[in-house]
């Protein structure tokens, strides 16, 4: 049996028959719609004979039995391992051994589970009651280290539970164009059957489990049985998948966690073996296992090392990843299918799909907006008769809008424009919906501007029309919108034509070149 069959399945995988655990003849499948209908058969098919009541069987599934482990047989287990030094060294080598099986076990059925959060936070727990019960009263611990302690807790919590409000779930093409006023007006959006080329440019995929059109990078989890916006991935530790929303809070709960952790076995092991240096303590503290609060706390020690050698790999994956613009999710579908490059000998394998330099990565990853409450757009196409236009249009480059709805309904614009000499043209709007659908005002450079949308799909395009009263003389702006830097030539076309027909001249109408983006405000 290969390696690639033993290791858990990757969001957005698609699962053969064979697969299913529940199914006894495996059958070569490698679609989608197929395996999702057969599960969804599986799922409705009535169990022969002998079957239990609804009401027990719903208790059963609900019943989260796997938070008794962690908050009756971890303290027990520490206990006994504190007994002696040998059992310490079986039962810490055996801990991670079953903790790794139970993750196995559940990211295989993709089933969501409440243990490794139950487990990270009770640890958390734990270990803070024994620095204060243990520890503290050996008097080696100030108010200010303690202090320090407490706050990394608390932080540690509180960015916790930011990251647990959501990765950023795509909403469905409807709900999504409902949530941007301005575009949800002769929308022709569709939801054809056919699939998609995801690529960085801009162009969407079809989910064919969700049965909605997704965003560049986005992905489905099948453990949250959701796409989610430029999925990294499905972490049980947190009970949830990261995403665009949460994976910033995301990197810092786990900068956090590592910092307090560090410290806090730094503090417990020169508390019990002050005369040794950091490192060393771990390996030789004579007298520590002499009382049994000692050696609890020792133990305990080493417990916290290895949680915490844990997740800093995973915070080493996720620097690397953000420094290459990767997701975790994109690295391991370039690694199977091996179109990815090894870099930093050999410790990442970059696509190079998406990498804007090392600097640039980390500025458009601290500075991305969640696509829920805000939408991305590239300015391809401009046509006016006004002369400002005609004076400028050779110098004029692409740029990108972002089209940000308010609880009001208004439409808050913001364009951005990169300029030759490196520096940044930008400029807000807060366009005001009228009674008309589709039909928007705003003021801008002391003008009023009557802006109308006049074609849309989501996914794709946008096309606008402005009238400037400017003294009197009303000047016309078509301006056409692209989700990706480049659209089809139908599209191109038909911008054209509409150009002409509102009465400006094939000159005065140009199709921008591509531009670099400005980082984010």
């Amino acid at each position: 049996m290969k390696w690639e069959k033993l290791k858990p399945p990757e969001p957005d995988d698609p699962m053969c028959c064979c697969e299913c655990d529940i199914f006894q003849h495996g059958c070569c499948c490698d679609c989608e719609d197929v395996d999702e209908a057969f599960n969804r058969w599986l799922r409705d098919r009535t169990p022969k004979g002998g079957c239990h009541p609804a009401l027990l069987g719903a208790l059963i599934d609900n019943l989260e039995i796997s938070m008794v482990p962690a908050l009756v047989l971890l303290p027990l287990l520490l206990r006994v391992a504190a007994l002696h030094y040998l059992l310490g060294i079986m039962i810490l080598t055996a801990l991670p051994g079953l903790v790794l099986w139970l993750y196995y076990a559940t990211h295989r059925r993709k089933r969501r589970t409440l243990f490794f959060l139950t487990l990270a936070l009770y640890s958390l727990a734990y270990m803070y009651y024994l620095f204060l019960t243990e520890i503290l009263p050996r008097g080696n611990v100030n108010q200010m280290q303690m202090g320090t302690v407490t706050t990394g807790m608390i932080l540690t919590i509180v960015s916790l539970v930011w990251t647990k409000k959501g990765p950023g779930f795509v909403k469905n093409t409807e709900e999504a164009v409902k949530d941007l006023p301005a575009l949800s007006v002769q929308s022709s959006c569709t939801r054809p059957k056919s699939q998609f080329h995801t690529a960085e440019s801009g162009k969407w995929s079809w989910c064919p489990v969700c049965k909605i059109k997704r965003p560049p990078r986005a992905g489905h989890c099948r453990t949250c049985r959701a796409c989610v916006q430029r999925l990294d991935h499905h972490c049980v530790w947190i009970n949830s998948c990261v995403g665009q929303a949460n994976h910033r809070s995301f990197l810092l709960t786990l900068c956090v966690f590592l910092l307090t952790s560090v410290y806090g076995i730094s503090l417990v092991l020169h508390s019990l073996c002050p005369q040794q240096y950091l490192v060393s303590a771990l390996f030789y503290c004579p007298g520590v296992y002499t009382q049994a609060s000692s050696a609890l706390c020792f133990t305990c020690a080493w417990y916290s090392v290895i949680v915490t050698g844990s997740l800093l790999y995973l915070l080493v994956a996720q620097v690397i990843n953000i420094s290459f613009n990767m997701t975790e999710r994109e690295a391991q579908l370039a690694l199977r299918n091996k179109s990815g490059q090894r870099r930093l000998w050999g410790l990442a394998d970059a696509t190079g799909t998406n990498s804007r330099g090392f600097y640039q990565n980390w500025v458009d990853f601290l500075n991305m907006a969640d696509a829920s409450t805000s939408s991305r757009w590239y300015l391809i196409g401009f046509a006016s008769n006004g002369q400002w236009f005609v004076n400028h249009r050779a110098s004029m480059k692409m740029g990108t809008a972002i089209l940000s709805p308010t609880a009001e309904g208004d439409l808050d614009i913001s364009y951005a424009s990169l300029k030759p000499d490196g520096s940044c043209w930008r400029m807000n709007n807060l366009a005001r919906k009228t009674d008309i659908p589709g039909k928007f005002i705003y003021t801008s450079w002391g003008n009023a501007n009557d802006m109308r949308v006049v074609d849309v799909k989501y996914d794709q395009y946008a096309l606008t029309q402005t009238i400037t009263l400017d003294g009197g003389n009303p000047t016309v702006v078509n301006k056409l919108y692209g989700r990706g830097v480049d659209l089809s030539p139908d599209v191109l076309e038909k911008f054209t034509q509409f150009s002409l027909n509102t009465g400006v001249l094939p000159e005065n109408t140009a199709f921008l070149s591509h531009n670099g983006e400005c980082p984010a405000a």
